[in-house]
């Protein structure tokens, strides 16, 4: 075996070890505060928590769910349905459930931690606003592009109304929008969003910030890609104009933006 592979693997090796010995250690201390408090101790149901995310963490994503599992039906039992502990052993189940592709089961959950975060929290709280988005990216990764984009409309809602249309929250909610109006074909609308996100962008930065630049790009390749041509081409040229001005006709980034405006 090569050294230097030998010595990466062997490295792999001690840090398999060392978390193998720090996931027993939580095991030990899990047992013993059942055998002194019960399992249904509120204290032992957040290390139980604590274990399945190591479990997770070392790929044993099977254990991880049975521990959530159980901590949810203890904690919906004892502490009842809409109790913070409650909602956040839903959260980390259904995270669980999508991380491993099954995302029927996380969405069912996660439409129920929405339904109650809005009646319990209300729709301002940030935990709603966590809960909605969370369900809309379900939604997406489930082909599910019209419940995504709905909502994905009211997430945006909600944080303009809740953080402002300037937080970064927000434009990475209309960035999300945007994309997911492009991926359902429904260009027209995308590249509504996209102009306000250029917009939005110069207003808060200034016209010459790289992320102005990139929404001006990406906008331009929108255009093309939908045939309005002329369109992309004006903002093409504007962009060489200033990629141009800011770093020079011989930067990489301007004799890119160069190539696409003369291949049209």
């Amino acid at each position: 075996m090569d050294e230097q592979v030998q010595t990466e693997h062997e490295q792999q090796q001690a840090v398999k070890d060392v978390v193998k010995k720090a996931i027993e250690r939580q095991e030990r201390q899990v047992d013993e505060h059942v055998a002194a408090f019960g399992p249904e101790h509120a204290e032992t149901l957040a290390m139980r928590s604590e274990l399945a995310y190591s479990y997770w963490q070392s790929g044993r994503s099977e254990d991880a769910i049975t521990i959530e599992e159980e901590v949810l039906e203890i904690s919906e039992r004892t502490l009842g349905a809409d109790s913070p502990s409650t909602l956040r052993a839903r959260v980390n189940l259904a995270a669980s459930y999508w991380s491993n592709g099954r995302l029927d089961e996380a969405i069912r959950i996660e439409e129920e931690v929405l339904e109650a975060t809005l009646r319990v929290l209300g729709p301002d709280h940030l935990d709603t606003l966590t809960a909605r988005s969370n369900l809309s990216f379900s939604y997406a990764s489930a082909g599910r592009a019209a419940d995504a984009i709905t909502v994905l409309a009211q997430v945006l809602e909600d944080r303009v109304r809740v953080l402002g249309p300037d937080d970064e929250e927000t434009l990475d909610a209309r960035s999300n929008l945007g994309s997911s109006l492009w991926s359902a074909d429904r260009h027209d609308e995308s590249i509504a969003v996209e102009e306000t996100m250029v917009s939005e962008a110069a207003r808060i930065h200034g016209d010459d910030h790289e992320d102005v630049l990139t929404a001006r790009r990406d906008l331009a390749s929108s255009y093309r890609a939908a045939g309005r041509a002329d369109e992309a081409t004006v903002i093409q040229r504007q962009l060489v104009a200033d990629l141009e001005r800011l770093f020079g006709a011989d930067h990489p980034a301007t004799v890119g933006a160069q190539k696409i405006l003369d291949e049209g």
